[in-house]
């Protein structure tokens, strides 16, 4: 594929065709071992459900299990996604090494037993090794089954069932802009005829799930009534919750089926799920002054990347807004991070290159608070409302 690649056709879909669509979310592209990758006593690990990992298996000294976690491809964002499934017949003991090669170990394992509720397994129960090279963990598990995970496993088909229920009742249009390499519909949601455009998205990076929490907390605030309602009469709003939904249903670490790091694509467009939700934003764009593209993510504490405040845009003052709105009303507000690369094929960049709207990075911790999520994404969102009601004639 190249830069020049063709765009999928877009199409808008009633609640049916989401839901059929949101089903097929689930399917396709399954690259998990249908079977057990080992056993040992009374105790299987799987890894075939949605977003498993990508694991080897090997039962070593006292019926230790020792679980490798490679990457898709190199080279990579050290991000070591594991997910497994422990079924056991009673109640067992199970120590469990995940193997990260030479990457490091990211994240602290939640575990759960109907795949839906997630807690975090105890800190007496990991041992990290001094080279964080691996993590030993120990489970105590009932009769069953037991999921273990870097991050609560949030599907595709989740997402967009979440968005089905909170968001399109304001008006929103599902519309298909894409399809994925492994043939998943690329979903997104619209709504507003004003000539402003605003741009969210989420999940390019397939563990980033409190980032994805974050833009929950933003379209909640967002789209929160009456004030909405107003709002749409001004903008125009658009989704993308889940541009990545292979990697995630994969267990990949950080790219697409192609290899790639889809937040490095922007402007290149050698990925199908870049260049089409690309061709999307810009076919809503024309014609309309866009204000602000956000883009949320996790990485290893919270933070803010904008480009500088002397940037060539007509809203670059959305920036110091945003952010005197953030240190007034949290109680730990993230820092800010001022740069920009033009051939950085981020996000970020790409909105400020082609749309001349500041891209708003919004990373969370890998284990923020839900306080933390919370805050910041609904923080977020009431600048944003408060810079537009400033600028409403």
């Amino acid at each position: 594929m190249s830069g020049s690649y063709r765009g999928y056709g877009r199409s808008a879909l009633g609640a049916g065709s989401l839901l059929l669509l949101i089903a097929a979310a689930l399917g396709g592209g399954s690259a998990h071992a249908q079977e057990p990758i080992c056993e040992t006593g009374e105790v299987a690990i799987s890894v075939d459900f949605p977003a498993g990992g990508r694991h080897d298996c090997r039962v070593v000294r006292d019926g230790q299990v020792v679980l490798t976690v490679p990457p898709e491809n190199r080279p990579i964002n050290g991000s070591p996604w594991y997910a497994f499934r422990v079924d056991a017949k009673g109640r067992e003991r199970v120590v469990v090494e995940l193997d990260y090669g030479d990457d490091e170990h990211r994240y602290a394992p939640k575990i759960s037993h109907d795949g839906v509720n997630w807690r975090a397994l105890r800190p007496s129960d990991i041992v990290v090794s001094p080279d964080e090279s691996r993590a030993r963990l120990t489970l105590n598990v009932p009769d069953g089954r037991t999921y273990v995970a870097a991050q609560p496993i949030e599907t595709p088909a989740a997402m967009h069932e979440w968005m089905r229920v909170n968001v399109m009742p304001h008006g929103f249009s599902a519309v298909q802009y894409g399809q994925s390499i492994d043939g998943r519909p690329l979903i997104g949601y619209v709504a507003g005829q004003g000539d402003q455009l605003i741009v969210a998205i989420t999940r390019q990076h397939p563990p980033e799930t409190t980032g994805a929490g974050a833009f929950r907390a933003f379209v909640e605030e967002l789209t929160a009534e009456p004030d909405f309602a107003r709002l749409l009469e001004t903008n125009r709003i658009l989704f993308a919750p889940a541009p990545n939904p292979d990697g995630v249903m994969r267990g990949y670490w950080r790219h697409n089926v192609g290899g790639k790091d889809l937040n490095r694509d922007w402007g290149k467009n050698t990925q199908p799920e870049i260049a089409t939700l690309s061709a999307w934003i810009l076919s809503e764009a024309a014609n309309r002054k866009t204000i602000a593209f956000y883009d949320f993510h996790s990485t290893g504490r919270n933070v803010v990347y904008s480009p500088p405040l002397d940037s060539a845009s007509p809203t670059i003052d959305l920036l110091p807004h945003t952010r005197t709105h953030l240190d007034q009303t949290l109680k730990s507000p993230p820092p800010w991070s001022y740069n920009h690369n033009s051939n950085g094929g981020t996000s970020k960049g790409w909105a400020l290159e082609t749309l001349g709207a500041p891209g708003i990075t919004v990373e969370l911790d890998d284990h923020a608070s839900a306080a933390d999520i919370n805050g910041i994404g609904k923080g977020v969102a009431t600048a944003l409302k408060s810079y537009l009601a400033a600028r409403a004639p």
